[in-house]
């Protein structure tokens, strides 16, 4: 017998996706501990939000925090091809089902730690600079130990674990296996600048994205008044053939062939030193046991082309939170509880998905730069790219058909094909 326990749930992580989990139930009377390894603010690639994070901060009562922090309007984003020859703006308030169609670029060490902060205000117990070590589960409990940064270690007993420790996978390692998408396999290559060139009045929020013909694409995200974070994700297959010694010659090299992209940073001065990120999809064989549960990185990662990964980790947070409370309430933490939470963020990785998987298609692109308002299509496609997983029956039908003219478009030139060779730089 472990009883009493010391707190109903740790979260190892303090991340988006922890601290939503974190601020749901402690708000729920809860008693909470968060380990998080790194001191906050802490640097993390992941900028450009999406409008239905706004239901998610609103859920965690965080709306009031992150409207205070003055993060950079987004109220949609333009996609420009290689050569500039087109470009199409993606409007989320021409986008059914999306109750609100502004939302943030947010400088990622900030709204982490405006989220981290909340939870704690919410009543969680969040150490920081702590790194959980191990868990033994037992029938009515678990016993986690943690280590400070001097290697001091400590234990505690709780009733459950969520696993918000990203990519480090604290559980997800010991239960299950993390499959790797066979298609988004990619890289990232991505640093800071200031002076970039970008829209006005309500579209200086825009995140901008320039497509290459080899599959690979810059993103362009205003995160202040001042700095915009620029990166390319790149297939593994064209990087290896292209890589350079240093992440500053291998991001110039792309830049340089990219003429769009090119043009926007001719006169730019960048402000910090460029950094390789893995942007390779992948989605966990499991997402919850008996007393643990994943959320966020931890049991899934999709490719950032539509930057659903903040607002699918907090979701995953909220939902986790949920099923556990549910669970401490019946006295019943078993794996079988979990199922339904397991199903949904399945599901919902597979929606978005097949929407990211299918730009690296040309036909898509071909399509989505030569948008039609008929039937309402392209705003039905317009509402995944603003966070909505679950559209209406109407909404499903319009997107069934767009994927229809998708597959159509590769026998038959529907739309003008985009797709142009690049001009080299080296």
């Amino acid at each position: 017998m472990i009883h009493p326990l010391d707190f109903d749930v740790a979260v190892v992580g303090g991340g988006p996706a922890g601290s939503a989990a974190a601020s749901v139930l402690a708000r729920n009377g809860r008693r909470i501990l968060v380990l998080e390894r790194e001191r906050f603010p802490r640097f993390h690639i992941g900028e450009s939000q999406l409008p239905w994070i706004n239901e998610v901060l609103a859920r965690i009562g965080a709306t009031g925090a992150v409207a205070a922090a003055g993060f950079v309007e987004k109220w949609g984003a333009s996609f420009t091809t290689a050569d500039g020859g087109a470009d199409q703006y993606a409007d989320f308030a021409k986008a059914c089902e999306v109750p609100t169609p502004r939302t943030f670029q947010v400088p990622r060490a900030a709204f982490d730690q405006v989220l981290l902060e909340h939870a704690a205000n919410c009543g969680a117990v969040v150490l920081q600079g702590r790194t959980a070590v191990q868990a033994a589960f037992e029938d009515d409990g678990v016993i986690l130990t943690y280590a400070d940064a001097d290697g001091v270690e400590t234990r505690v007993t709780v009733g459950a674990i969520i696993d918000a420790s990203g990519r480090a996978g604290f559980l997800a390692k010991r239960f299950g296996e993390r499959r790797k998408d066979p298609i988004l396999q990619n890289i990232a290559v991505h640093r800071q600048y200031e002076g970039v060139p970008r829209g006005e009045g309500r579209r200086a929020g825009d995140i901008r994205m320039v497509t290459r013909p080899d599959k690979g694409w810059f993103w362009f995200i205003p995160i202040s008044a001042t700095t915009m974070s620029v990166g390319i994700v790149i297939p593994q297959s064209v990087y290896k053939l292209a890589a350079k010694p240093t992440p500053e010659e291998t991001l110039s090299y792309f830049v340089a062939e990219t003429p769009a992209a090119a043009r926007l940073v001719a006169t730019a001065t960048p402000v910090s030193p460029a950094r390789f990120d893995a942007d390779y999809s992948y989605l966990h064989s499991r997402h919850a046991g008996d007393r643990f549960v994943l959320v966020g990185d931890a049991g899934a990662f999709l490719d950032p082309i539509f930057s659903t990964g903040v607002l699918m980790a907090m979701q995953s947070g909220i939902e986790a939170a949920e099923v556990v409370d549910e669970g401490l309430r019946a006295g019943d933490l078993r794996a079988r509880r979990f199922a339904a939470y397991e199903r949904r963020l399945v599901r919902r990785y597979h929606h978005f998905r097949r929407f990211a998987a299918r730009f690296y298609d040309p036909a898509f692109r071909d399509l989505f730069f030569s948008p039609s308002s008929r039937f309402g299509i392209y705003e039905a496609v317009l509402s995944v790219l603003g966070g909505n997983w679950r559209p209406s029956w109407k909404t499903r039908l319009r997107l069934r058909a767009f994927f229809f003219l998708v597959a159509l478009q590769r026998i038959v030139p529907l739309a003008r094909r985009q797709q142009q060779p690049v001009s080299s730089g080296s």
